[in-house]
């Protein structure tokens, strides 16, 4: 691994130095569980945020169920683990989508970042850091939580849960939070329910996780707003496309411009941000 950290560095391009004191903005996108629209809405609210201006990398790390690329209709030939094990160059693992957006697939490889050293992943995520000049790291994390997604907690600025009104869902996103707080890896969890068929539904069932949340979690989360059921958006997934481009005036494309332009409001944006150099600080303090 020693050989392959000094290899992966010599590929890195000169300037990345220089990129230290480069803001970014990375948020971590969970669940409870799968099937809630989590992955649609990390590639979605990445062109969302490419199209208000920003440079956005979507890293997929739902492990051994990377599919963001089929949402974005692009084929993936390298992930994360060719670039380190040394087999493919940078430029060859990220991949550029018409849309924008670049992407980083994890692969199915990803949960062997799980059984790593913690130098190792420490190594890991310190290089992420230095995969081009964005503006916007969005990690698509698996449902649940392990290890990894606690360190990409840990790593980001924001925390996203996506949830729908299902019982199973809301109990599942419960479940996640629970041990967000048990672990105090986050004071704050912005919250998303997908799948809504009215305001209504949505204040409903934010409210029901927020009473028992407040009940028994040592923990704040926050409305950030309702994705409405849109028989387009399964469309979308069906012909490959991102439903903001393939439908730009559907319900959910409109919902999802409104989320997004709170997420990046300029102050609010500005407020929770890093810089290269304080994201490697805070994964030394992570793993030591």
């Amino acid at each position: 691994m020693i050989d392959q950290a000094s290899n992966l560095r010599k590929m890195i391009d000169n300037d990345a130095r220089s990129k230290s004191n480069k803001d970014v903005k990375i948020y971590s996108v969970l669940s409870g569980k799968g099937g809630v629209g989590k992955t649609n809405f990390s590639v979605n609210f990445g062109i969302k945020l490419y199209q208000k201006g920003k440079k956005v990398l979507i890293i997929d790390a739902d492990v051994g169920m990377t599919n963001a690329n089929i949402i974005l209709g692009i084929p993936v030939r390298n992930n994360l683990f060719d670039l380190i094990k040394g087999d493919k160059t940078l430029s060859e693992v990220i991949i550029k989508s018409p849309y924008g957006i670049d992407l980083l697939s994890g692969g199915s490889d990803l949960m062997e970042l799980e059984y790593l050293e913690d130098e190792k992943q420490k190594w890991v995520l310190e290089n992420l850091l230095e995969l081009g000049n964005y503006d916007v790291i969005i990690i698509d994390n698996g449902a649940g939580m392990t290890k990894q997604t606690m360190a990409f907690l840990l790593l980001s600025n924001e925390t996203i849960l996506i949830t729908t009104p299902e019982p199973t869902a809301l109990t599942d996103a419960y479940r996640v939070l629970k041990v967000i707080s048990s672990n105090t890896i986050k004071d704050v969890v912005k919250v998303i329910i997908n799948q809504v068929d009215s305001k209504a539904t949505g204040d409903d069932t934010f409210n029901k996780l927020l009473m028992t949340v407040n009940s028994f979690l040592d923990i704040k989360i926050e409305n950030v707003g309702y994705l409405y059921t849109d028989l387009r958006v399964n469309k979308a997934i069906m012909e490959q496309c991102p439903f903001v481009i393939k439908y730009p005036n559907s319900l959910a494309a409109e919902s999802l411009d409104i989320i997004s332009s709170k997420l990046i409001d300029d102050d609010l944006f500005k407020k929770n941000i890093s810089n290269i150099k304080e994201l490697k600080n805070k994964i030394y303090r992570i793993f030591g």
